[in-house]
């Protein structure tokens, strides 16, 4: 699922490193001399916190930003949680390079520059702690890129944070203001989420963003083997109280705020009983404010199990849910500990959710130890028959403090050599299904999923199984940018564009059945603009995989060379 916040990382109560972190942080962390090395920074801190750019991926949405009048996807909620646990005497600046650029003035106005970010944002990470220490400036950096590699960026950052500062940071702060700062800390304890303080959204240029972003809880309770979510969380989700979830919206509502705001929790239903308390609570809001907000999370696929959970997520006006599917393969489901998903038909459970009002988009994942041949034709035909347009199809990874991890070093099957950032690369470890294999088979999803006539079949078919309901209500858009975002969509995507005849198909479809049907005509608009993104995404992605598979036919092709050669040099010796 989807990974946002700034503060991540950890096991139950204990920190999971590899035997190489273990080395790095215990050099790191015993080495008094490290206590002494940095100046004091005094009280009156000018903070610089920067968010990474992030590459172009499956969710930047970057081809609606030619249609609408926004700049990125979300705001960086954990370094707004950061800022909110900074002194009050320190003056915070914040700088999202998804659509700022970050300047040498910016830099040097600033007494410590504090980083935070994920793997895929590495190369940017990179670059800006290298920048910040060539011009003297002191830096501090953490999140889940630190939390999970942080021998990859101790030698970049003078200070680097391991874990869920929370409680902590008050600590780290006042080392920071008198000069006996550490190197790295480890946070080893979960934090209590319901003494945490309302995120800095103040800070936000808010106006550049498609969202906004809040977080209810923080853990899952299941055990997949690939996800880093129950080592960053941990396995028993902590909560925040309803009545600091809706202070936040009081605030973003008093910056303006009219739009969609994502619930990002990695499992919003973790603990579903206090999840069913705050959807009431939010739809006690809504009711007082004319549902101003759109909403969406994540959530595991029992929650259609749960169909109260669900009238009170819809009466709030959650519009629709990320689900991790991964895969129609029991096999592969048992292979990955997420026994949640064989409870019930996944298929079944999708279409239930669908019709009790939430539309759906979901994740899948090719390349486990149990898949053949056949999984690319099986996750085809479920994401079709389950009618989800946003299906997010990529390769199985091992990130770093997972079991899968574990499991892959000890088989010695990690590929250490890997550059893997997303699950659009090729698999951080050697598959049982030949790579070739993968990558072709992979290339031919996209090129079914992602082809401008499925894709726009697949969106009308999901309005038609979405039964949206009462008092189910979009964001309200004033008519002069509604008019701007029309015609820019016309001339990109209905006139300039290669897919230009299934543009029109969906439009009048949509229109003629819809167009008096508020939600459904939003959300169908919505998917309208998002084919600008997903389909020249995939094509993009499809070239690289035809790369892929190029070097991967030189190296099998040098290895059978080498084959016959051995064999005709042993044949030779015999003789």
């Amino acid at each position: 699922m989807t990974k946002i916040p700034w503060i991540r990382r950890g096991k139950d109560t204990m920190f999971h490193l590899t035997d190489l972190q273990k080395r790095s942080v215990a050099e790191a962390d015993d080495d008094p001399s490290e206590l002494q090395s940095f100046p004091p920074l005094g009280s009156a801190l000018k903070v610089l916190m920067v968010w990474p750019r992030f590459p172009s991926s499956f969710w930047s949405f970057n081809g609606i930003l030619d249609l609408v009048p926004i700049e990125t996807d979300q705001p960086p909620l954990g370094l707004l949680t950061v800022a909110a646990l900074c002194p009050k005497n320190w003056t915070l600046r914040l700088i999202d390079r998804s659509f700022e650029d970050l300047l040498d003035t910016d830099i040097l106005w600033a007494d410590l520059v504090m980083v935070s970010g994920m793997r895929v944002q590495k190369d940017d990470i990179r670059e800006t702690l290298l920048r910040a220490r060539a011009l003297g400036k002191r830096t501090m950096i953490g999140g889940p890129f630190a939390s999970s590699e942080p021998e990859l960026l101790l030698s970049l950052a003078d200070h680097l944070v391991v874990g869920e500062p929370d409680e902590i940071f008050h600590e780290i702060a006042a080392d920071v203001e008198r000069g006996s700062a550490k190197r790295l800390y480890v946070v080893k304890d979960k934090p209590d989420v319901s003494k945490t303080p309302l995120p800095r959204f103040d800070l936000l240029k808010i106006e550049k963003y498609a969202s906004m972003a809040v977080q209810f809880s923080r853990g899952c309770p299941f055990q997949c083997e690939f996800c880093d979510i129950i080592t960053i969380y941990g396995r028993k989700p902590r909560t925040k109280r309803p009545s600091q979830l809706l202070a936040e919206l009081d605030v973003l509502f008093e910056l303006g705020w009219r739009e969609q705001v994502f619930i990002v929790d990695d499992n919003f239903i973790g603990n579903h009983k206090l999840a069913l308390e705050l959807a009431l609570k939010l739809e006690e809001w809504q009711k007082s404010h004319d549902y101003a907000l759109l909403f969406y999370t994540e959530a595991s696929i029992d929650l259609a199990q749960r169909p109260g959970l669900i009238e009170a997520m819809v009466k709030a006006n959650f519009f629709y849910v990320f689900i991790g599917i991964e895969s129609p393969s029991p096999k592969s489901l048992i292979e990955a500990k997420k026994f949640q998903n064989l409870r019930r038909d996944p298929l079944e459970s999708i279409r239930f959710i669908q019709s009790e009002g939430l539309w759906v988009t979901a994740g899948f994942i090719i390349g486990f130890d149990s898949d053949t041949e056949e999984i690319f034709e099986q996750q085809r035909d479920f994401i079709e028959r389950a009618a989800i347009p946003w299906a997010m199809a990529g390769f199985l990874q091992a990130p770093p403090s997972t079991p899968l991890f574990d499991r892959m070093l000890k088989e010695g099957r990690l590929l250490m050599e890997s550059t893997a950032t997303s699950n659009f690369d090729p698999p951080n470890f050697r598959t049982l299904l030949p790579l070739s294999v993968l990558l072709e088979g992979y290339r031919g999803i996209l090129v079914s999923l992602y082809g401008a006539s499925a894709f726009y079949d697949r969106c009308y078919r999901s309005l038609l199984q979405w039964n949206s309901r009462k008092p189910q209500k979009p964001p309200e858009i004033p008519l002069l940018p509604t008019l701007g975002i029309v015609v820019r969509s016309i001339v990109h995507q209905g006139i300039l564009s290669s897919y230009r005849k299934a543009y029109w198909k969906f439009l009048l479809r949509l229109a003629a059945r819809w167009s008096l049907n508020p939600p459904k005509f939003s959300l169908g608009f919505a998917m309208l603009l998002s084919g600008h993104h997903f389909i020249r995404y995939a094509r993009n992605v499809v070239v690289q995989l035809e790369s892929e598979l190029d070097k991967s036919r030189v190296q099998r092709g040098s290895a059978d060379l080498i084959c016959r050669s051995a064999v005709r040099f042993s044949a030779s010796i015999t003789q």
